[in-house]
């Protein structure tokens, strides 16, 4: 059993063209063909082709003159027509019974006759004239057929000129999709090497429309891992650089205090108190430090699976109060605004609450006095703002890990991150795309 496989919209496409194409050219030719008499006309003075069948005429009767043919004469008579190629002529008496009749050979191209065709190339406008005998007259119709080349060469001309448009066209048409292919193959090699910046644009309904949006989506998603593993080799480095320079300070210190404890160097209890106190609080940067890198190889060392559910824009509402609290909590003045419009996204719970844990983290550690907390929906995207004044003196050193983090969490839940540090302040812009119901 053969099944019916789909036509492509490409062949369905070629095919439409050819058959208009060849309507067209039938239309054109049948056009052309119909003025074919004006053409001519035009090209050759109608008059000259009379004065020389004038001319044909009075050579032949000059021949009968001189050779004192009779009318009776027939065989004769047809001789002398043979002479003159080009023309038909038609010898009858005064009755208009025929005497004697020659064809022109050139009169057989007039008619063009196939199984499903048949046309008259050229008829010619004729003439009467009178031819005397020494024992009498004859009357002579003649069909000038001096036209019959120029028909012959127009109509050829004519075919060329509509099978020229009908290649033209047809040609046009497969060489737009074969330098489109040829398009495809260099933006292949752009992308092999690297290139991502050039995307193919086609404005068609076909198959290689559908393969120019994959391969543009191939293009992006291309750029995107290029630029996630991009990110990731340059948190990996950054992240080296500062623990190796966070981590030295605290440890010499601890190895410093645990030097003093060992060899008993304080004067007494309190000072020792104080030395442990220390060691346990640079025991806790270091762990801190650890957790950072543990939060590091969380996020950049292995693709999590991000499972995006449907959030209502009162149960991000209420996240975010509750990060608004925690802030309370910790001391910080609050300054929250929360716009009462109803949304839904696409996200991850577990993934916002790390983001916002970070956020806590970053604000305990370097901000102070009032932090300003606005959600609010701006072109059909979902924005959280948060803002703070920078503090003046900060024990710790920042290494970005964790606002990186939050960047590659939003990042996978496909929002974008914007942060702004000027003027002694901070801003932190989270936008996540709304989904449109």
């Amino acid at each position: 059993m053969i099944k019916n496989k789909k036509i492509s919209k490409l062949t369905i496409k070629f095919v439409t063209l050819v058959l208009i194409t060849l309507i067209s050219c039938g239309l054109l030719f049948g056009f052309l063909f119909q003025i074919r008499y004006r053409v001519f006309h035009f090209v050759i003075d109608n008059t000259d082709i009379i004065q020389s069948t004038q001319d044909a005429v009075d050579d032949l009767q000059r021949k009968i003159t001189t050779k004192k043919i009779s009318k009776k004469d027939r065989k004769k008579i047809l001789n002398e027509m043979k002479e003159y190629k080009y023309l038909t002529m038609q010898l009858y008496d005064d009755t208009g019974s025929s005497f004697a009749n020659y064809l022109s050979p050139l009169e057989k191209n007039v008619y063009i006759q196939t199984s499903s065709l048949s046309l008259m190339l050229y008829f010619p406008d004729f003439e009467f004239y009178t031819l005397k005998f020494y024992d009498g007259e004859y009357n002579l119709t003649v069909y000038p057929y001096q036209g019959v080349w120029f028909m012959e060469l127009y109509l050829t001309l004519i075919i060329i000129l509509c099978c020229i448009i009908f290649i033209l066209v047809v040609m046009r048409f497969i060489n737009k999709k074969i330098r489109f292919v040829y398009m495809i193959e260099d933006e292949m090699k752009l992308m092999e090497s690297g290139d991502y910046t050039h995307p193919i644009i086609y404005r068609g309904k076909d198959e290689l429309n559908d393969l120019a949006k994959q391969l543009n989506e191939l293009r992006v998603i291309l750029k995107r891992n290029i630029q996630r593993e991009k990110e990731a080799k340059e948190a990996n480095h950054d992240l080296v650089t500062a623990m190796s320079h966070d981590l030295r300070t605290p440890l010499t210190s601890l190895l410093g205090y645990l030097d003093i404890l060992d060899m008993k160097i304080y004067k007494n209890e309190s000072e020792r108190d104080s030395y442990i106190k220390k060691s346990k609080l640079k025991a806790e940067q270091i762990k801190e430090m650890s957790d950072r890198l543990f939060m590091h190889f969380m996020i950049y060392a292995q693709d999590e699976d991000v499972t995006l559910t449907n959030m209502t824009s009162n149960q991000f509402n209420a996240m975010i109060e509750e990060f608004g609290l925690e802030l309370i909590d910790m001391g910080f003045e609050i300054d929250l605004q929360i716009d009462e419009h109803q949304y839904q996204i696409l996200s991850d719970t577990s993934l916002w609450q790390r983001i916002l844990d970070n956020l806590v983290s970053n604000i305990r550690k370097y901000a102070q006095g009032i932090v300003q907390i606005h959600l609010y929906k701006k072109n059909q995207n979902v924005i959280l703002e948060v803002k703070n004044t920078i503090k003046e003196k900060s024990n710790e050193e920042s290494s970005k890990i964790g606002l990186k983090s939050v960047k590659k969490m939003v990042f996978d839940m496909n929002g974008n991150v914007k942060i702004i540090e000027e003027n002694n302040e901070f801003c932190i812009i989270i936008e996540i795309p709304e989904i449109l119901i």
